[in-house]
C-alpha cells in the first residue's frame, strides 16, 4: 500500500516495512535489523532534514547510531515531541524536511495531529515502529489541512537492540503481571500489550514466522503467547513474503520463558565485563552515569558502552575481570605503539595531554580513557565491598548442596563487617531460595535486623518467596535430585583453576535453550501454542534459528550463556535473546517489591 504524495489529506495509505530483510536475517541480528530500518528512513529524504522522535524511539535509535552517525546522514537537527517546548516553538523552517520515527501510541497520534495542524516544516514523512490502526491514518488524513505528509510507512524498530544477539523491551516494571488478570490497572494492561507489539516488531524484523512455545507453568506466558499468535494472523500479510524453512528444516521457535522459574540469576554478583558494568554501575540503553565516581574527569561523567560502536568494548564483552585488567593494559600498549612516542606515558593524564597535540588520536585515546577509567572504578567497587568474599559464598550456595555450612557461612558474614548491608540482604535471598521453608531462615531475618537492615529491605526475603518460591516454579532450579552437576561443576574447577570459582554458575535459561536447539526441549514443559502452521513432524526437529524471551526481564549472565551457545553453533548466530528488561540485583528487587504483600501463598 503506497502513498502518493500530497494525497494524504483525501486517501489515507501507508507503506509497510520490507527494508532490514537481508542483514537481519542473514545474520540473525537485531542490532542490523534495526540499524538497516533507520538508515533506509533517514537516507530516503535528501537534503536538509530534522528528525522528530518521542521517548522511547530516542533509546531505540541511541542503541544502533551515534550522533556522528546520524549527522553524516544530513540530519542537522533533533526534536523530541515529547518535550515541553516542543509546540511553543514558532518559527517555521520551511528550508527543512521533517522523519518522524514515532512508536503508534495514542499520545503521539494527538501530539502528531497537533504537529500538522500548524506544520513547521516542508515535508513530513512519517515512520512508525508498529502496525498502525487504520482509524488512526484516518485521523492524521484529517488533520493534513496542508497537506505537508509525503509519505506514512510502517518499519519495525519496536525493540532496544543492545546487542546482535540481545534485546529489551525497557519495561523495568512487570511482577504485577504475575497476579490475577481481574486485579491489573491499566498499566499492567498497557505494559501487557507493550510486549505484545515489541515480540511482533522482533519476528518482523528477523523475518521469522515462528513456532510458539510457552512456559507451561506460566499462565502469563501462555496469555502473551495466545495472544501473540493472534496479532500474527490478523497480520498475515506482512509475514507472507517471510522465506519458510527449508524441506527437512525445522521452524523457527519463538520459546517463553517466566523469570520466576529462575529467580537465582538476577541475585547473583557479576565477573564478566557487560554483566560487572550492570551490576555495579547501572547501564540505561548502554549509558553509564559516572558522575558520582570519585575524581572521575568531566568528559567521562556520562559514557556509551556500545558493542556495536566500540570494537574494545565488542571483543571483551565476555571477558572475565581477570583477563580484562590484562586487555586493557594491552589496549594501552597499543595505543602507545601507534602514537609511535618514545615518550614512557605512566597516567592517562599524560595520555590526553599527549593526544591534544595529535588530533587524528584523540578518538582512539578517548576510548582508551573511558575503559581505564571504569576498569579502575569496578576494581575499586569490588575491593571497597568485599565482592569476592560475598561472591564465593553465592556460588556455593547456587552450585553446591550442603545446608548447615551454607547457614553458618552465612550468618558469620552477616555478623562480620566485611560486606555491605545489600550483600548480606543477597545472601539470605540465596540461602531462601535453595533451603526453602527451612526453619534457620527466620534466624537469618532476625540477624539482618540486628545489624540495622530495615524492615521493608528484610521484607524482600517473603516477597521474593511469593514470587517466586518452589510453588511457583516448575523446575528443579537447584537440580537437588542430581548429584551428577556438582560432580561435573567440582571437577571443572579443578582443572580449570579457581577463577572459575566465581562464574561456576550456569542460568537454568542455558540448559533450556541448549536443548531446544537440539530438539529435546519437552512439549509437556514449554507446549506450543496450536496453530495451523505447526505439525507434529516438524516438532521433532532441531531447531536452527530462535528467539528466547523472559517475561519478567533477561539478565547479562543469560546474555553470555546465550553468546557461548551462538559461539558453538555449527551455522553462526542462531539463538537471539530478550526480555521484557534487563535486570540486575537492584532492579529485580524493586520489582519484585511492587507485588501486593496480602497477595499470593499466606
Amino acid at each position: 500500500r503506497c502513498l502518493a504524495p500530497g494525497a494524504f489529506a483525501g486517501r489515507p495509505e501507508l507503506v509497510r516495512g520490507r527494508v532490514g530483510e537481508a542483514a537481519a536475517m542473514a545474520m540473525m541480528s537485531v542490532v542490523a535489523g534495526v540499524k538497516e530500518y533507520i538508515q533506509a528512513m533517514v537516507d530516503r529524504i535528501s537534503g536538509m532534514k530534522v528528525l522528530i522522535l518521542d521517548s522511547e524511539t530516542v533509546g531505540i535509535i541511541s542503541m544502533v547510531f551515534s550522533q556522528s552517525d546520524i549527522l553524516r546522514h544530513e540530519v542537522y537537527l533533533t526534536e523530541n515531541i515529547d518535550a515541553e517546548g516542543f509546540f511553543e516553538q514558532e518559527e517555521k523552517m520551511r528550508h527543512m524536511n521533517a522523519v518522524c520515527f514515532l512508536r503508534p501510541t495514542n499520545k503521539n497520534f494527538l501530539k502528531l495531529s497537533q504537529e500538522l495542524k500548524s506544520p513547521k516544516y516542508n515535508e513530513y514523512y512519517i515512520y512508525f515502529t508498529n502496525v498502525v490502526p487504520h482509524h488512526r491514518l484516518e485521523q492524521l488524513a484529517c488533520c493534513d489541512e496542508h497537506e505537508v505528509v509525503q509519505q506514512v510507512q510502517e518499519f519495525y524498530a519496536d525493540v532496544f537492540a543492545v546487542g546482535h544477539d540481545l534485546f529489551s523491551l525497557n519495561l523495568p516494571s512487570t511482577a504485577r503481571l504475575t497476579e490475577d488478570r481481574n486485579t491489573w490497572s491499566s498499566y499492567e494492561e498497557v505494559v501487557f500489550e507493550r510486549m505484545l507489539e515489541g515480540l511482533l516488531s522482533v519476528c518482523l524484523t528477523l523475518r521469522v514466522v515462528p513456532a510458539i512455545r510457552y512456559t507451561g507453568s506460566s499462565q502469563l506466558t501462555r496469555q502473551v503467547a495466545e495472544r501473540l499468535q493472534v496479532r500474527i494472523q490478523e497480520e498475515q500479510s506482512l509475514f507472507e513474503t517471510i522465506e519458510r524453512e527449508r524441506k527437512g528444516e525445522g521452524a523457527p521457535v519463538l520459546l517463553l520463558l517466566d523469570r520466576r522459574n529462575d529467580p537465582v540469576t538476577p541475585l547473583l554478583n557479576q565477573w564478566t565485563y557487560q554483566a560487572m558494568l550492570h551490576e555495579l554501575l547501572s547501564m540505561d540503553n548502554n549509558r553509564i552515569d559516572m558522575s558520582k565516581v570519585p575524581n572521575i574527569r568531566p568528559e567521562l561523567e556520562m559514557i556509551v558502552m556500545s558493542p556495536s560502536q566500540d570494537p574494545f568494548f565488542e571483543e571483551n564483552i565476555l571477558a572475565n575481570f581477570g583477563d580484562l585488567g590484562n586487555n586493557i593494559r594491552k589496549y594501552v600498549e597499543d595505543y602507545q605503539k601507534q602514537t609511535k612516542n618514545t615518550a614512557k606515558i605512566e597516567s592517562i593524564e599524560a595520555m590526553q595531554q599527549f593526544v591534544d597535540q595529535y588530533p587524528e588520536f584523540r578518538k582512539l585515546s578517548g576510548n582508551v580513557s573511558k575503559h581505564v577509567a571504569v576498569v579502575h572504578e569496578l576494581s575499586r567497587l569490588v575491593e571497597a565491598n568485599q565482592l569476592l568474599d560475598a561472591s564465593h559464598l553465592e556460588q556455593e550456595i547456587a552450585c553446591t548442596d550442603n545446608r548447615q555450612e551454607h547457614f553458618k557461612s552465612v550468618m558469620d558474614m552477616i555478623k562480620g563487617d566485611k560486606v555491605t548491608p545489600f550483600q548480606r540482604l543477597r545472601l539470605v535471598l540465596l540461602y531462601a531460595l535453595k533451603y526453602e521453608g527451612d526453619q534457620s531462615i527466620p534466624k537469618l531475618k532476625q540477624e539482618l535486623l540486628n545489624k540495622g537492615i530495615g524492615q521493608d529491605q528484610v521484607a524482600h526475603v517473603d516477597q521474593l518467596l511469593r514470587y517466586a518460591g518452589q510453588h511457583v516454579r516448575s523446575v528443579d532450579l537447584f537440580q537437588n535430585k542430581s548429584w551428577t552437576s556438582y560432580a561435573k561443576s567440582t571437577i571443572t574447577r579443578q582443572i580449570q583453576g579457581v577463577e572459575n570459582v566465581y562464574t561456576q554458575h550456569k542460568s537454568h535459561l542455558q540448559g533450556v535453550a541448549d536443548s531446544l536447539m537440539k530438539g529435546r526441549l519437552k512439549e509437556s514443559t514449554y507446549p506450543f501454542v496450536e496453530s495451523y502452521r505447526s505439525t507434529p513432524a516438524s516438532r521433532e526437529q532441531k531447531v536452527t534459528r530462535a528467539i528466547v524471551f523472559v517475561v519478567g526481564g533477561t539478565t547479562y549472565e543469560e546474555a553470555r550463556d546465550i553468546a557461548e551457545l551462538n559461539k558453538a553453533a555449527e551455522g553462526g548466530r542462531s539463538i537471539v535473546l530478550g526480555g521484557t528488561t534487563i535486570h540486575n540485583s537492584r532492579s529485580f528487587l524493586t520489582d519484585v517489591a511492587q507485588l501486593n504483600m496480602k497477595s499470593g501463598i499466606e
